[in-house]
């Protein structure tokens, strides 16, 4: 019962707060949930991007969410990143620190989730100089 309460009130929080459906909402960047969706979107970036070298979150600028409560939440985050000087293949790139000579990007990432909190997909993906 314990649980099933738990459940419950966690379910609840996750759609507190988006309050209309289709309208944008502001979300906290520190929320542990948009934390999680920018890393997804940083290793899209390192996955499917052009660069050789690894990139690196700097900072989450933006984050607001998009209801519908049927289908799920559309999450847009929009995240200051930066190239390293290591490669892509590094093993240990996820330790390589920004470069201090690079441009940095502002990318902006949707990313739906669906109801229940167990899916995400990766809807668009754009990145462009933040200079």
């Amino acid at each position: 019962m314990k649980f099933l309460m738990i459940a419950v009130c966690l379910f609840g929080a996750a759609w507190s707060a988006v309050t209309i459906d289709g309208a944008w909402s502001s979300n906290s960047v520190d929320d542990p949930l948009v934390v999680e969706l920018a890393a997804k979107g940083l290793d899209y970036e390192n996955r499917y991007g052009n660069s050789f070298n690894y990139k690196k979150l700097i900072t989450i600028k933006e984050a607001r969410a998009q209801a519908d409560k049927v289908s799920g939440i559309n999450h847009e985050v929009k995240l200051l990143i930066g190239q390293t000087d290591c490669a892509k293949w590094n093993a240990n790139a996820t330790s390589c620190e920004v470069s201090p000579n690079a441009t940095p990007e502002l990318c902006t990432y949707v990313i739906w989730v669906s109801p229940d909190l167990h899916w995400r997909s990766l809807m668009q993906a754009s990145c462009e100089s933040a200079e």
